[in-house]
């Protein structure tokens, strides 16, 4: 179950946060970001799933400067409207939002930030240019390969579809190039027969067994350093 909090970002506004706390003793936090699409039922079930192994998460609503609860489907309409957003919030301002969201859990937990699509790319920057998180999980952030100016500052794992045209086979050359002369862990994970939004069930998209497997390897990477 989830409850609504707020939390206060660095520029004094307020964040809109979902929370999603396990029934049993907490192993760390996540800071779970959206897909274009707001922070929609899909997100909500994933932030769950997470909170079920035994995270308390925080889901943000990055858009909530533009308006707060944007909630939109997978129709070409709704995919137009949430690049719309994703071009009018930029990135600074979201990265803001995150690591306060991660101050506020950091006090008494390790703290993971954790991405898809929008969210990828949002988990992948913001994990550069903050030191506060102690791993990053990234699936299908296809703006990941424009930002590699930056080392990351903690471990990391890039999740990728390679039927995503979105995510060409170069971008993800470019990324695992980076990855090989990083001095942090970075590990890029490739599916074969996957596309963007391969993880959501609400989608054309969605790949049952590279879902699964995403998802074994986030859980054991999360084990691993939250």
């Amino acid at each position: 179950m989830s409850q609504k909090i707020v939390i206060r970002s660095a520029d004094d506004v307020d964040i809109p946060v979902y929370v999603f706390e396990p029934k049993g003793n907490i192993k760390g936090a996540i800071v779970l970001l959206q897909e274009i699409f707001g922070v929609n039922q899909h997100i909500k079930e994933v932030a769950q799933n997470y909170s079920d192994t035994g995270y308390i998460v925080y889901t943000p609503d990055i858009f909530h400067r533009i308006k707060q609860g944007i909630e939109l489907g997978y129709e070409e309409k709704d995919i137009q409207k949430g690049l719309e957003y994703k071009e009018k919030i930029g990135w600074d301002i979201p990265i803001m939002d995150i690591v306060s969201c991660a101050a506020d859990l950091k006090s008494n937990h390790k703290v993971a930030v954790l991405g898809y699509c929008f969210g990828g790319s949002l988990s992948w920057r913001a994990n550069q240019k903050s030191h506060i998180f102690d791993a990053c999980i990234s699936f299908y952030g296809s703006s990941v390969s424009e930002f590699i100016d930056i080392e990351a500052k903690s471990p990391t794992i890039l999740h990728f579809g390679l039927l995503d045209k979105g995510i060409p086979k170069n971008s993800i050359d470019k990324i695992e190039d980076f990855s090989s002369r990083s001095k942090k862990e970075i590990n890029v994970y490739t599916y074969q027969n996957a596309d963007h939004g391969f993880n959501c069930n609400k989608r054309n998209s969605y790949n049952k067994e590279a879902a699964a497997l995403a998802w074994e390897r986030s859980i054991s990477f999360l084990e691993k350093y939250i």
